[in-house]
């Protein structure tokens, strides 16, 4: 066996030692979106809208949005570092799609790397389910935007 020639490493993961390129424009603002691609205009960003705007009662000013492809993947020490948020929702997208081995209970509150993370479906299932829409707005949203069950997650920690 030859280690010289053997691929430890593909270059596959260079992707968690780039700057992500989708977020060069973007600010830090408390709210950090992460959602499976869906269309312009479609009925799911309509649901996420509806979401973030009506019953979280954020303003556009207040969160970034990045969609991912299946396959794609993002770094979070990156996006961390570049948009600081204090909340993540995960929309359909895997902890491991932005290098984070870590496991995250469904439609509830949980704590990493100094964010609060409330991981669900996809839009479109949330949309389909009124059960699973419950689940998220009640577990999540609802006690970290409206209760402040876990302090002002809108305002900037120092």
């Amino acid at each position: 066996m030859n280690i010289i020639n053997t691929e430890v490493i593909t270059n596959a993961q260079d992707v968690f030692w780039q700057a992500p390129v989708a977020t060069t424009y973007m600010e830090a603002r408390p709210v950090l979106v992460i959602s499976a691609e869906y269309g312009a205009g479609s009925a799911e960003e309509e649901q996420l809208t509806g979401i973030l705007g009506a019953g979280c009662r954020l303003l556009t000013e207040q969160y970034n949005i990045i969609t991912l492809a299946p396959d794609q993947q993002m770094a979070w020490h990156r996006l961390r570092e570049q948009l600081q948020p204090n909340v993540v929702l995960l929309f359909n997208v895997s902890p491991l799609q932005l290098g984070i081995s870590a496991l995250f209970r469904l439609n509830e509150i949980n704590s990493f790397d100094g964010a609060f993370w409330a991981p669900s479906l996809s839009l479109t299932q949330i949309m389909q389910d009124k059960a699973l829409k419950g689940q998220i707005w009640n577990n999540a949203l609802k006690p970290l935007f409206v209760d402040k069950a876990k302090g002002d997650v809108l305002v900037k920690r120092g």
